[in-house]
């Protein structure tokens, strides 16, 4: 039988929600479909929407199996071919093809996403930019002029983590006609890789420092880089992270930069944006005080301009509570914003959602202590430490990895360490270092420059993708759309 386009649209716009975009398959939407139809099985609301040859709406719509003539509509299975799948799939815009990484264009120009690019992240890096030093294409710093007093040259640093894997060999080679190499299944062990990488190259001390220096100094490393063999509950972990930081990255810039200051730039993971156990977060607080909730560090009042202390003091007068976390409904009264209608903890569930919070605020108890300003701003534990240590700490907009000039310093070592795999995990530790010293410094400070030119395509307001943000940032006759400017 034939189904209309409404009929069609109907059914695929209730099934594509159920699947993640990586279960969209002509088979696996063709089932779905089937589950679908049989919430509704009966003849009456499928005659309502099925039209037989119905003209101008049966045209382009699809085949849909009611059972056979021995089988009742109420009593087959309901259900389309995959091939009508396919034909559907094609009609809503969809295409088959091969899986590739690269940007996250679904979430890249999100409205909260665009919002912290343009509001928090370009206007703090353009704050910095005049005090921050650059280098020649012979890799000479160049220090930035007319300096203030007290003021010191900066030096943009870009961190992240890379894995690479054991059986990760090359894609494409010539081989002989009729045979095939061996390789080992599956991707086999692997080593993480956390690496600091500036305009200059990598966060290193210099080469004229003896082992011997480096102990002196508490180096255990020339440079940076932390490199972990996951596995067996040993996983890269924010604790790791903000001690491969303190105790390695940040001696390192300290000793081969001393006058200077470090802009550590990080990509915004749930990684990276650890909070410190007593960090001001209403969301680790109940309602009431003691039970099981966190000691939480004494804070100030803004409006009253007083210190709060989170926790009861000793001398309490009820002994039971004394030295315990005071909990929000008792923060609240000391601030003054406990109503005398009281507050729920949480808004209920609405519309699915786990909370249905207003986004005005002033809703349960946890949305007004969150509003306040001293919870609003507390920082995560990584940007707080380094801050505290005089240096400076941005965080790049969520799906951005194009700001990120330590993405291609992977790809290229990637690239070598396919080039050389030897399919083994003692292979693999020989051959990730010297990966990573096969990245150029004149590369990286390339990759560098690129970024700064998407910066300032952003500045300008051009939008990812487009032939404007193409033309500032590509600076080859190759890739640039409009030829005039060449």
């Amino acid at each position: 039988m034939r189904v209309s386009k409404h009929f069609r649209n109907n059914i695929l716009n209730k099934t594509l929600l159920t699947l993640r975009i990586t279960d969209i398959t002509a088979h696996g939407l063709a089932k779905a479909v089937g589950e679908y139809l049989q919430s509704f099985r009966a003849a009456e609301a499928v005659e309502e929407l099925i039209t037989v040859n119905d003209g101008e709406h049966g045209q382009e719509a699809g085949d849909l199996s009611l059972g056979t003539a021995e089988t009742s509509p109420r009593t087959s299975p309901l259900h389309i071919r995959a091939r009508t799948a396919r034909r559907w799939l094609a009609n809503l815009g969809f295409e088959w093809k091969k899986f590739k990484k690269g940007i996250y264009i679904d979430g890249h120009e999100r409205a909260d996403v665009v919002a912290y690019r343009e509001n928090e992240f370009l206007p703090r890096f353009e704050g910095i930019r005049h005090l921050l030093v650059t280098f020649d294409d012979h890799g000479n710093m160049i220090l930035p002029k007319n300096l203030a007093p007290g003021e010191k040259p900066h030096l943009p640093i870009s961190h992240d983590e890379s894995t690479f894997k054991s059986n990760d060999g090359k894609g494409q080679m010539w081989v002989e006609n009729g045979k095939q190499p061996l390789r080992p299944k599956g991707q086999g062990k692997g080593i993480m890789v956390s690496d600091f990488i500036h305009p200059g190259g990598r966060l290193r001390v210099p080469d004229q420092l003896s082992n011997t220096d480096l102990e002196a100094l508490g180096l255990s490393s020339h440079f940076a880089t932390e490199y972990l063999e996951y596995g067996k509950d040993n996983y890269w972990t924010s604790e790791k992270m903000i001690r491969q930081v303190l105790d390695a990255a940040l001696p390192v810039f300290r000793v081969a930069f001393p006058d200077f200051v470090g802009v550590w730039i990080f990509d915004n993971s749930s990684n990276h944006g650890c909070f410190a156990p007593d960090a001001l977060r209403a969301e680790k607080l109940n309602l009431g005080p003691g039970g099981k909730q966190p000691h939480l560090r004494d804070s100030f009042i803004d409006r009253q301009q007083v210190p709060q202390s989170m926790q009861f003091p000793p001398d309490y007068d009820e002994p039971d509570l004394a030295g315990k976390p005071k909990g929000i409904k008792q923060i609240l009264k000391e601030r003054g914003l406990w109503p005398a209608q009281g507050l729920r903890l949480n808004c209920p569930p609405s519309d699915g959602q786990s909370k249905s919070c207003q986004p005005e605020g002033g809703c349960c108890a946890r949305k007004v202590l969150a509003a306040e300003r001293d919870f609003r701003e507390q920082k995560c534990q990584l940007q707080e430490e380094l801050e505290a240590r005089g240096q400076v700490v941005l965080f790049l907009p969520k799906f951005h990895c194009e700001l990120a000039p330590i993405e291609p310093y992977w790809c290229q070592a990637k690239w070598f360490c396919r080039e050389n795999c030897d399919y083994s995990f003692s292979g693999l530790r020989d051959t990730v270092p010297k990966g990573l010293a096969s990245v150029k410094n004149s590369s990286i400070l390339g990759y560098w420059n690129r970024v700064y030119r998407i910066i300032d395509a952003y500045q300008a307001g051009a939008n990812y993708g487009t032939a404007d943000f193409k033309n500032r940032v590509y600076k080859s006759h190759r890739r640039i759309e409009d030829k005039s400017k060449w």
